[in-house]
């Protein structure tokens, strides 16, 4: 079979073509390698530099987002802490002012049982003046001597009543003072305890 000519200068031009473009593509997609100025350089050393940057760039990374976490966990770590800190100094401020009320309730209460013991002195001091001025007061020979022993147990019995309610008076009146001490040292932690609490909500 006999090729025409025309068809076989086509043919050639177009392998042509097809050569010079596959080159052209093969420059395009080296990344201009063809341009390079160092054509002894070793084309796998640009890649192993740029491989190396990138793979310390990621380690610094991935180190800077370590120290974040860490920040951020200490941040929140100390701000858990600020926040039980605040809530036990709250509970402390409210167990110190229940204490403060129950104890001016019981000091109240040791109040009145001591002016009550106070009055009871007096009315025993009143009455054991009493008896023992009848004890003085002469009598005829002819009084009933039961009168006078009956008088007389009535005055001791009165000077016992008298005595032990003289020690139940002084204890009332020691209680009084020591609770009185007790609950003014109470009030004195409490009010530093609010201190400290102010201080802990302005940070």
């Amino acid at each position: 079979m006999k090729i025409d000519s025309s068809v076989w200068l086509l043919a050639t031009f177009g392998a042509s073509l097809l050569v010079g473009a596959g080159a052209l593509l093969r420059a395009a997609f080296a990344g201009g390698r063809l341009d390079d100025p160092n054509p002894l350089r070793n084309p796998d050393e640009g890649e192993g530099d740029a491989h190396h940057k990138i793979t310390r760039l990621e380690a610094e990374l991935a180190a800077f987002r370590q120290e974040a976490l860490t920040a951020n966990a200490a941040r929140e770590a100390q701000r858990i802490e600020m926040v039980e800190q605040r809530q036990r100094a709250e509970r402390q401020v409210q167990g110190a002012q229940a204490e403060i009320q129950r104890l001016a309730a019981e000091l109240d209460s040791a109040k009145g049982r001591a002016q009550n013991l106070e009055q009871m002195v007096k009315d025993l001091k009143a009455k054991l003046a009493n008896s023992e001025e009848d004890l003085k007061r002469p009598r005829p020979p002819s009084a009933d001597p039961k009168t006078l022993t009956g008088l007389q147990g009535d005055t001791a019995d009165l000077q016992k009543k008298l005595k032990a309610a003289n020690e139940e008076r002084d204890a009332a009146r020691a209680k009084v003072e020591a609770l009185e001490r007790l609950v003014e040292g109470v009030r004195a932690r409490s009010r530093e305890l609010s201190e400290e609490l102010k201080a802990l909500k302005k940070e």
